[in-house]
């Protein structure tokens, strides 16, 4: 479970897991700041590790070797839909077999699975404290 706390300063909100803890916050009309990650970057944000992180997992289980070194993950939100492109740099080329590796490893991480269904908020129960 994740919460999520206003802070003293306009539109800031610390995010905490139990175990870390993120800052957010945004600005608008000359309220908040720009000292933190604003609430559509975090999700960006899970999406790009997930990414990352599926990409790994998916070569290991198939005993191929990706390009040594970092491999880049950029994640741009599109506007004219609920979608997002990722962008997946490596060191050096991938294989035909690698790429199709990357892209199934991305389809099927696990943010981008659930980003891909249809989301519902159920109200939230308000109380005093």
């Amino acid at each position: 479970m994740v919460t999520a706390k206003r802070l003293g300063e306009p539109y800031r909100v610390e995010v905490t897991n139990g175990r870390s803890v993120v800052l957010s916050d945004t600005q608008k009309e000359g309220k908040g700041g720009t000292a933190a990650m604003r609430p559509h970057e975090l999700l960006e944000s899970a999406l790009a590790a997930c990414v990352c992180m599926s990409v790994d997992m998916a070569a290991e289980r198939a005993a191929v070797t990706l390009p040594e070194g970092a491999v880049d993950v950029a994640i741009e939100r599109l506007d004219h839909e609920t979608g997002f492109e990722v962008t997946l740099r490596f060191a050096m080329a991938l294989t035909v077999a690698q790429q199709d590796l990357v892209r199934r490893a991305v389809q099927s991480s696990p943010v981008a699975r659930t980003l891909g269904k249809a989301v519902r908020i159920r109200p939230a129960m308000i109380m005093a404290a």
